[in-house]
């Protein structure tokens, strides 16, 4: 069962997250601990190629190796995904709160293709979400891994509010910000 807390910040995180549109984009959960994406919606967007995309990938990440512990430091993110395009975000951190704040100032519309799924390092990720493992599908919610495969034999809290493992015999679901985010074998889930 998740504590009281857990639950309310699963649901805060869920209701505070936007993205261009709520019926089309699925959403990919960040991960971080008590840290707020503001100005999603209203960052510019821009369409590049998977090539160009992958180019500013490696500059953010060069230059995130740098400044990481900066304020106003630039980090780039995978956002969400449609059928026919992937969105990633540069956001840049500002200190505040528990953990900050990244402030969204550009948005990356990138077509989607195998080929650069697997080079921009979100193949696997949207596997999860579209094929997923039996019927288990990242992006669910408890309740619904919990309607197709009963309750799990272990449920794991992992430190942050809405980041939990639920562990079967043959599976692992991480939990993100109170939905499924990854799907993994027990092994890896182990401490």
């Amino acid at each position: 069962m998740l504590k009281p807390c857990t639950l309310a910040l699963a649901l805060l995180a869920g209701a505070c997250a936007t993205q261009p549109d709520r019926g089309r984009w699925r959403e990919i959960p960040k991960g971080l601990v008590h840290v707020v994406f503001t100005g999603i919606d209203a960052a510019p967007s821009e369409s590049i190629g998977w090539r160009e995309a992958v180019d500013l990938q490696n500059k953010a990440r060069e230059e995130l190796q740098r400044t990481v512990r900066e304020e106003g430091h630039v980090a780039w993110f995978f956002h969400a995904f449609d059928d026919d395009d992937l969105v990633f975000i540069l956001a840049r951190w500002h200190a505040g709160g528990l953990g900050g704040t990244y402030e969204v100032f550009t948005r990356y519309l990138v077509p989607r293709g195998r080929r650069g799924e697997r080079m921009l390092g979100v193949a696997d990720e949207i596997a999860e979400y579209e094929r997923g493992v039996g019927k288990v599908r990242a992006g669910m919610s408890l309740a619904d891994v919990e309607t197709v495969r009963g309750k799990p034999d272990k449920l794991v809290e992992l430190g942050p509010f809405g980041a939990f493992d639920v562990v079967y015999p043959d599976l692992c679901v991480r939990f993100l910000e109170g939905r499924a985010a990854h799907l993994w074998s027990p092994e890896r889930c182990q401490p």
